[in-house]
Parts: structure tokens; C-alpha cells; sequence
């Protein structure tokens, strides 16, 4: 029987990372990789700001990173921000790799740039590449450039979770080459998103705040409440499998912005292939919001969605389906919106009539 593996995101705590290794799984699905990054993230940076990670001193990363080994675990280092040679930059490059290949002693890199791919080939022959999800590979054609690094995994573009025609495809090629196809599950991303480019692209800047593109997620979401099905990155736990009969290894919880405390709760859920709460809590959706505390959808309530979903279908379709979904469960209770939003039903499309105290906040941030 294949197994699926689940992937984590580092909050550099031995606490909770002792509590999910000790966690039981369910049948076919154990924890098997912690993935992470310096806040900093040196002269590359990272798919975060990097104020909104914890920060912690070298020796602490290295002492975390033994403590994922004693369990039993790999480790996969990001270097997943857009990056472009900087020859000023090259001597930093140079002694920030060497002390992530000598220190950290990463099992794997996670990593954007093909430019990049080539300068860790070049520093070590044997280390895993896994190609980012920021690389946005979407086709077969988007997956050969990097095949001269000899990658071993693959995180494809997150719309990919709701666009099956091109994940099978990505799977097929992938088998070929021996790469594991690995997919984000609580990712929040809109589908389709116009900003993401510029997103990640931002974040390759030292300093850089996302807050204003955040705002722009988040207020789509409000007014037009069906991107919260969209999102090709968000796979229940129930419909892992789904994903598995499809030739996906890997599953990547995302969420190293949120507390570390959030997290065993969300990798519970994966392992039991079973969740009875808010969907919102799983996802890893700006924690400053806070949106599981005022934005509920009854996860239960989607079973049968992925099953009846126009995956290889125009996006009119898809959003249809998705408007569908959404206003029967705002009818039903299934959805609510409790900071006094209200939504009106307009012929199976829910309509944003009156904006509450935080999603105003949010759109009035996102107007300005």
C-alpha cells in the first residue's frame, strides 16, 4: 500500500514538534518531513515576510533541526523566493549556503530559481531540490527547464488542486523522471490569482511587507465568498485520497506565519483523514485577522464537493459550482460570517450587502 506523507511547516518548537511526532495516523499516511527557513533568509529570502515568522539564532535553527532528526524525520530548507544572480551578492550566497549545507545539513532545499538550483548543484551534487510551488509550474513544459538540476520532488502552481487535467499531467511526466509530486493542502491562495507574480516577487526584497496584497486576498474573499472553495490550494483531509489515486506522494501543510500552538490540531486532521470543525482553521490564512474566529464553514458540510467539481472545465463552471456550494451552506448555517456581514442570495450567488466590523476594516484597508 502507498503511503502518503505529510509535510510541516517549522515554528522551531520542540514542544509541539514532539507532540506531533507522537501523534497516531491513520491507515496509509504518517508525518514524515519538517520544512523551514531563518526568518531573515539571508541574502535569498523566502515565500514569508520575514517578520511574520519567528526568528531564532543559528544555533537554535541547528538544534531544532537535530531534534527533527531524532524523531525520525527529514528536513527541507527554503530557499523558495524569486531570485536572480547578484554578483555583489555571490560571496553572501556563497557563506549562506555553506553554512545551511554544513550546519543545518538540510535533507532537502526548497527552491525557486533555476539560477539558483545551479549554484546548489554546484556547492552539492547530492542533496534533494524540490522545485517550489513559487516556481508556478503548471505543464509539462514548465517542469523541463528544471529537470537538468535532477530534482526529486515537485510543488506545482496551487491551482493545480482544482485543474486535474494539468496535475496529471505533471504526475505522468513526474513519474517518468522519478519525482515525487508534492501538493499544498491548507492554502488559502486565491485561484487564479493576478498578484501572485508580484506577491513573491516582493518578498524577494529584503524588508519587504505583503500586508497590501493580503488585503487584496482577503476582500475578494468577503465579497465574493465562493474563492473560499476555489482556492486550488485548500485539500480537505477527507479528500486527501482523492489526490492520492491520482499519484500524489507528498502532502504540504503550509502555515509557518501561524502559531506554533495552531498546528497540531491541523496535522491531527490529516492523519485521521477526518475533521469535524471550521474548515478556516486549517488554513493557513494571515493570522493577524484571526479568521476562524469569526468566519465558519462547516467542514463536514463539503462532503461530495471535490467528487461533483468541474476540474477540467472553463472557470465560468467552476465559480458556478462554487457560488452553488456556498450559498446553500450560507442558507443551511454551514457558512456564516458572524462579525455582522450580510449576504443576500441572488439566484444562487451570494451577494455582500453589508460588510461587518472586521470585514469593513479589511476593505476599507484594501480601498485605500
Amino acid at each position: 500500500m502507498a503511503i502518503t506523507e505529510i509535510s510541516i511547516p517549522s515554528h522551531w518548537d520542540t514542544k509541539t514538534l514532539n507532540q506531533m511526532a507522537n501523534m497516531p495516523a491513520g491507515e496509509g499516511v504518517r508525518l514524515s518531513e519538517v520544512y523551514g527557513v531563518m526568518a531573515h533568509g539571508g541574502p535569498v529570502g523566502h515565500g514569508r515576510s520575514s517578520n511574520a515568522v519567528k526568528e531564532v539564532t543559528e544555533a537554535e535553527a541547528v538544534a531544532y533541526r537535530e531534534a527533527v532528526k531524532s524523531k525520525g524525520l527529514l528536513f527541507t530548507y527554503l530557499l523558495n523566493a524569486p531570485y536572480s544572480r547578484d554578483q555583489k551578492q555571490q560571496a553572501e550566497l556563497e557563506g549562506y549556503l555553506e553554512w545551511i549545507f554544513s550546519d543545518i545539513k538540510p535533507d532537502a532545499v526548497t527552491v525557486t530559481s533555476l539560477d539558483l538550483m545551479r549554484e546548489v548543484r554546484r556547492m552539492d551534487s547530492t542533496v534533494g531540490i524540490h522545485i517550489s510551488t513559487i516556481a508556478g509550474v503548471k505543464t509539462p513544459k514548465d517542469l523541463e527547464p528544471f529537470l537538468e538540476v535532477g530534482p526529486n520532488r515537485v510543488v506545482p502552481h496551487h491551482d493545480l488542486g482544482k485543474d486535474h487535467k494539468n496535475l496529471e499531467a505533471i504526475v505522468k511526466i513526474s513519474d517518468r523522471e522519478g519525482i515525487e509530486v508534492e501538493l499544498l493542502a491548507t492554502e488559502s491562495c486565491l485561484y487564479r490569482c493576478q498578484d501572485r507574480c508580484a506577491h513573491y516577487e516582493s518578498l524577494a526584497k529584503r524588508g519587504a511587507q505583503d500586508a497590501p496584497f493580503h488585503s487584496t486576498c482577503n476582500t475578494r474573499k468577503l465579497t465574493k465568498p465562493r474563492e473560499l472553495l476555489m482556492a486550488g490550494g485548500t485539500i480537505r483531509p477527507e479528500d486527501v485520497a482523492k489526490y492520492e489515486s491520482m499519484g500524489v506522494k507528498y502532502i504540504k501543510l503550509s502555515g509557518r506565519s501561524k502559531p506554533s500552538m495552531w498546528l497540531p490540531e491541523v496535522v491531527q486532521a490529516y492523519l485521521r483523514r477526518s475533521y469535524d470543525g471550521n474548515l478556516i482553521r486549517l488554513l493557513g490564512i494571515d493570522p493577524s485577522i484571526r479568521a476562524e474566529d469569526w468566519i465558519f464553514i462547516n467542514n463536514k458540510a463539503l462532503d461530495g464537493f471535490i467528487d461533483g467539481y468541474p476540474v477540467n472545465q472553463p472557470y465560468p463552471a467552476q465559480a458556478e459550482y462554487c457560488d452553488g456550494w456556498i450559498s446553500k451552506m450560507h442558507t443551511s448555517g454551514d457558512f456564516a460570517v458572524s462579525d455582522g456581514t450580510v449576504y443576500t442570495n441572488d439566484d444562487r450567488r451570494l451577494v455582500l450587502k453589508q460588510a461587518g466590523v472586521n470585514a469593513e476594516r479589511i476593505i476599507l484597508k484594501e480601498r485605500k
